[in-house]
This record gives structure tokens, C-alpha cells and sequence, in this order.
């Protein structure tokens, strides 16, 4: 089976729903005759160094703000980020899986890191779901951004085989490689993806924003690996940008260097690290 795919690499203002919004419905206006799954970054809806803004942006499952994007989705999937007002009045930084017209799936990051300047305060609540979904075309793994730098989080994807992983980031900038031109940052998440699409015999699709927010950068560089670890097309670094790409999903059915998996050995594993943490 073919899919095809369009990353939306672009810059989403501070706060302005009303504005991201608009930037969506017009990304979502050009892919929809030519894509069957569009991808936007970590909290696209909203921006990334929220802090104090977060309650004041923060949208319910079943909110009318989103009906445009399920108006899309009647024919092309949709993966955005968003504050979500979740139960007990939390708020999770969240991915939106929208199919059909209709909200199929939420992925709530995990593994929270503080925002820049933010003293160290906490505004996001962790998710705990396994991040893996089954969808008309075959199953498909979330990761939010942090996540992908925990072992853990990736731990379902041993036995559940997704055919793609989606990593969205608010990917910054920091360090800088006189080798390549680019942060030693966007080297990392090039490298880490890789060895990921090579682990799990899967496609994985890395999808960056770009711009700024306080004086922090975002690199950008959204990417599509094969899972020979191998770049099929990239996103330039630090502009916005629009990208197609066609996979085809059949061909690498079999797994060859897939992972083995073994319940009891993997049981036993987790029971020792947390003896020991």
C-alpha cells in the first residue's frame, strides 16, 4: 500500500490560536487533493513557550475551534499539536489524530521538560498512553517531541511493529557543528531517528517547526526516514516549508531487522530497573 504524506514545517505565533488556526486551514487546503496524511509540528495550534498562557489556550476534545480541521479530515488525515483541557481541569501538551471527520486518537506526551525561563514551574500534566494506533493504512507510533529521548516510551513499539513512527517536535537550536552548518542539536534528532527507523523496521517521519519564540530558535529539518535509516526527503533548517512524499508500506512488510519479542524476558527487565530505581 502507498501513502502519502505532507509535512507542514511552519511558524505558529505565540498564543494565536486565531492566527495558527488560519495557517492550518490554508496548509490543509493545499495537501488535500494530493496527501492522504498531513503532519504538523508539537503544538502548532498554540506556539511552544507558553508558561502563564497555557490555561488560556488550552482546548477541550470536543472543542468548535477544531471543526475545520475535522471538516478536512473527511479525506486526509490530520496529526496537530495542541494545549489540550483534559479531565480534572489538566492541561497536557497533546497530538490530535483526526480521520473521517471525526477525533480518532489522543497521544499526551510523557516526559515533560520545564519551559525556558520558566523557573523550573511545571505546566503540563504527563500522558500515559502507549502511543500506538491502528489505522486504515496500518499501525502507526506517537512520540511528542522529549519522549523519544526515553527508552521507555518506545518500549510498545517492540511488540506492536508500527509500520510508521511520528516524532513531532518544538525542536530548538543549540550548539553548532562548524562540520555540517547546522545546531548540534538537529544532528542529534537526525541521528536519533535514524537508529530509531533501523531498531524498528519502520518508516519514521520527524516533523520540526521553525522561528522563534523569546530569543529561543527552532531548527526545523522535518524529515522522512526508511527503515534502512536511510533520508528519503528533508525539510531545509530553519525556514518553513511544505514537503510530499509517497511511501510505500508494502515493501518492507516483512521486517527483516525487526526487533524480537519475548513477553517473559521483557516482564523481567522492567521488573528489575524498577527494583532498582
Amino acid at each position: 500500500m502507498k501513502l502519502r504524506v505532507h509535512l507542514a514545517q511552519f511558524y505558529p505565533k505565540l498564543g494565536n490560536i486565531e492566527y495558527n488556526m488560519e495557517k492550518h486551514i490554508e496548509i490543509s487546503g493545499r495537501a488535500k487533493d494530493k496527501a492522504d496524511l498531513l503532519i504538523f509540528p508539537e503544538l502548532s495550534l498554540t506556539g511552544s513557550n507558553l508558561m502563564d498562557l497555557v490555561s488560556e489556550v488550552a482546548l477541550e476534545k470536543n472543542s468548535k475551534i477544531l471543526n475545520p480541521l475535522l471538516e478536512f479530515s473527511s479525506n486526509l488525515d490530520i496529526i496537530f499539536g495542541l494545549v489540550e483541557l483534559g479531565e480534572n481541569n489538566l492541561f497536557y501538551d497533546s497530538a490530535f489524530y483526526c480521520s473521517k471527520s471525526s477525533l480518532k486518537y489522543v497521544h499526551r506526551k510523557s516526559f515533560l521538560s520545564s519551559p525556558r525561563r520558566s523557573g523550573g514551574k511545571d505546566y503540563f500534566s504527563s500522558g500515559n498512553n502507549t502511543g500506538v494506533l491502528n489505522a486504515d493504512w496500518g499501525k502507526l507510533g506517537f512520540i511528542i517531541s522529549d519522549d523519544a529521548l526515553n527508552p521507555v516510551s518506545v518500549l510498545p513499539f517492540i511488540q506492536k511493529n508500527p509500520d510508521i513512527i511520528i516524532i513531532i517536535d518544538n525542536g530548538l537550536s543549540f550548539g553548532f557543528s562548524s562540520d555540517t552548518g547546522i545546531p548540534k542539536s538537529a544532528l542529534m534528532w537526525k541521528n536519533l531517528i535514524s537508529l530509531y527507523a533501523q531498531i524498528f523496521c519502520s518508516y519514521v517521519i520527524y516533523v520540526n517547526r521553525v522561528g522563534f519564540e523569546d530569543g529561543l530558535n527552532f531548527f526545523g529539518g522535518s524529515s522522512v526516514i526508511d527503515p534502512y535509516g536511510e533520508t528519503i526527503i528533508s525539510c531545509p533548517y530553519f525556514e518553513e516549508s511544505s514537503l510530499d512524499v509517497e511511501l510505500d508500506l508494502q515493501t518492507f512488510k516483512s521486517r527483516p531487522f525487526n526487533l524480537s519479542f519475548n513477553r517473559e524476558r521483557l516482564e523481567s527487565i522492567l521488573r528489575n530497573l524498577k527494583d532498582e530505581i
